[in-house]
């Protein structure tokens, strides 16, 4: 199977990354090879050596001042893989949750490219319809400029054809502002869709343990 790599995105929050990286250990599983990828942007030494003690050795990191959008597009450079696992250092996985059948999902049907696994509106979705062989909902594209983002920052398992649809990050914004606009690139384009397991709880099985923004910590 093709390998997944998760792109742990962190920056000083050092608690609340060692708790996440805990909790996706122990819950999250896949039938292929699963590694990681530690986009820091920046932190102290002191951060980002107790998170990569807290992953397998080898681990592939980088630790550079860039800013959201920057960061997230270096990591996209730095994985290896065509399937990506995105996870924030303040989304903790309490619940089992398996990708392989999101990963088959995301390889046999080019018309997929994000699997969105975080909190979603249910009202922003459309009717179920098999992608892969499988039942998911739409994320439609057909909402204000002020709703709710398309995916914020919250987890998702993706295919590189989102990348190729959907360009870079947007760079020098906060990380909330980059998110809104790139879910814009989504939502005025015609590329990969964005959709949500029929199984899948709309809130989720990760839950937001964090308080304290990356802003603050500059």
């Amino acid at each position: 199977m093709e390998p997944i790599t998760i792109i742990l995105q962190t920056f000083q929050r050092t608690d609340y990354a060692l708790a996440t990286i805990a909790a996706a250990k122990r819950n999250l599983h896949y039938g292929g090879p699963l590694r990681w990828y530690v986009a820091d942007d920046g932190s102290k030494s002191e951060h980002w050596f107790k998170v990569m003690n807290a992953l397998d050795e080898g681990t592939e990191f980088h630790s550079v001042r860039r800013g959201y959008g920057a960061n997230s597009n270096a990591a996209w450079d730095a994985a290896k893989s065509d399937l990506t696992f995105w996870l924030e250092d303040d989304w903790e996985l309490r619940a089992p949750l398996d990708l392989t059948p999101h990963a088959y999902a995301l390889m046999d049907d080019d018309r997929l490219g994000m699997i969105r696994l975080g909190y979603i509106d249910p009202a922003r979705l459309e009717p179920l319809a098999l992608f892969g062989g499988r039942p998911y909902h739409t994320m439609s594209r057909e909402w204000p400029d002020n709703a709710f983002y398309a995916f914020t920052g919250h987890p998702s398992l993706r295919h590189r054809r989102y990348r190729e649809a959907y360009g870079d990050y947007p760079t020098g914004h906060s990380p909330g502002d980059t998110e809104l606009y790139y879910a814009y690139q989504y939502r005025i384009g015609e590329g990969p869709l964005i959709v949500w397991p029929e199984e899948y709880p709309s809130g989720g099985l990760f839950a937001h343990i964090g308080s304290v923004k990356t802003e603050t910590m500059l």
